[in-house]
This record gives structure tokens, sequence and C-alpha cells, in this order.
């Protein structure tokens, strides 16, 4: 049984397309990976936008989106 291949594309202020994707048994564990690559590429200041929002986009065919996380990291200065 071949296993469905996930492409995971991030964007912050531009994309960058996942060419490769990665195989996986399920839409729970892509909805997993999207975590984790999401997550990886906000621990890190230098790769987060100006905007401070990460978006990957899970997608399990070229032109078909199955899901989108959004990750957004906001810093209010509250006191001069």
């Amino acid at each position: 049984m071949t296993l469905p291949r996930y492409y995971f594309d991030i964007e912050d202020e531009t994309v960058v397309p996942d060419t490769e994707g990665r195989a996986l048994p399920d839409r729970a564990a892509a909805r997993i990976e999207a975590l984790a690559r999401g997550a990886d590429f906000a621990a890190d200041p230098e790769k987060l936008g100006g905007a401070g929002v990460v978006v990957v986009t899970v997608r399990d065919a070229p032109d078909r989106v199955v899901m989108r996380l959004r990750l957004v990291c906001q810093i209010e200065d509250l006191v001069d």
C-alpha cells in the first residue's frame, strides 16, 4: 500500500514551496508535521518576517490544499 504524499509550503513574507513532499499515513499525521514545521520555522527569530506570521499550507496534490496552519507572533510594547 502506498502512503499519500503531503507537501508543506512555508510562507512568511515569501512562499517557499515544498517540491519533494513527505509520505505520511493520513491527514492527522500531516497535521502534526505541519505543526512541527511551523514551530521550527517560528523558533528562529531571524526567519520570522516583519509581520510575525508563518503560514504552512499543506497540499496532497499540486493544486489541492487540504489544510493551512497559521502561527502569529506579535509583541506589543506597552511601556515606553
